[in-house]
């Protein structure tokens, strides 16, 4: 009877264990919404949003685009009134260590650091990819340059999370298609990053400051000896 009782336990275990391990890894994309209309002082409406140079400024509708356009800064500071500092030791962008080129960047509300002016244009491009590595711990770029779910190209601000893995897409649309197989989707945006050619060498403006020097006096010589 207790023998018995002993493997119906350990076979319930069994199938538990098992259950737990067949889990899909949540699917997720993070946003990080002001939350009234900086034009009407309404309750925003996710859907309905700006993409500008200090980051995503929701709204509460459409006919606010115009006015959040007209004047970014005071739409900002309307938006995000408090400004929180993030003290960063790797650049979202480029994934290097924070060094004496840093420059500070603030997107919806939060004022954090780049390695170089470089990777400013990077951090406003992909506001929302951006402040997903920097609000959420221990969060893996896939780096995928393709889309796993379309096989086209990856847009800007589009992407998932699975788990803590960030795949990009090519379209908004494709995370539902995401959510339905989180794994084989994870699996092949990892396949397409270890197949694709490596991203050029990142450099820091300091670094091309110098090449610039130092190829100044060549061409000067150049000339001089014509």
């Amino acid at each position: 009877m207790l023998r018995t009782l002993f493997s119906a336990l350990l076979l319930s275990c069994v199938l538990s264990g098992a259950g737990l391990a067949q889990t899909p890894p949540p699917v997720e994309v993070p946003t990080f919404p002001n939350a009234t209309c900086p034009i009407m002082g309404k309750k925003v409406s996710l859907p309905l949003y700006v993409d500008t140079e200090l980051g995503r400024i929701y709204v509460c509708c459409k006919p606010c685009f115009k006015k959040i356009r007209a004047n970014v800064p005071v739409a900002h500071k309307t938006a995000y009134p408090v400004i929180e500092e993030l003290a960063n030791s790797i650049c979202p962008v480029s994934g290097e260590p924070i060094g004496e080129d840093a420059v500070a960047v603030t997107l919806q509300g939060f004022r954090f650091r780049v390695c170089c002016e470089g990777c400013i244009v990077g951090a406003r491009e992909n506001s929302q990819v951006v402040l997903t590595k920097l609000r959420r711990e221990k969060i893996v770029d896939i780096g995928n340059r393709t889309c796993p779910i379309s096989a086209k190209p990856v847009q800007a601000q589009v992407f998932a999370l699975v788990g803590t893995k960030l795949i990009h897409l090519a379209g908004p649309e494709l995370v539902e298609q995401v959510a339905a197989d989180p794994r084989a989707a994870l699996a092949k945006a990892e396949e397409i990053a270890a197949a694709q050619p490596p991203a050029k060498k990142h450099e820091h403006g300091r670094e091309k400051k110098r090449e610039k020097l130092e190829g100044e006096p060549a061409a000067r010589g150049n000339g001089e000896g014509k």
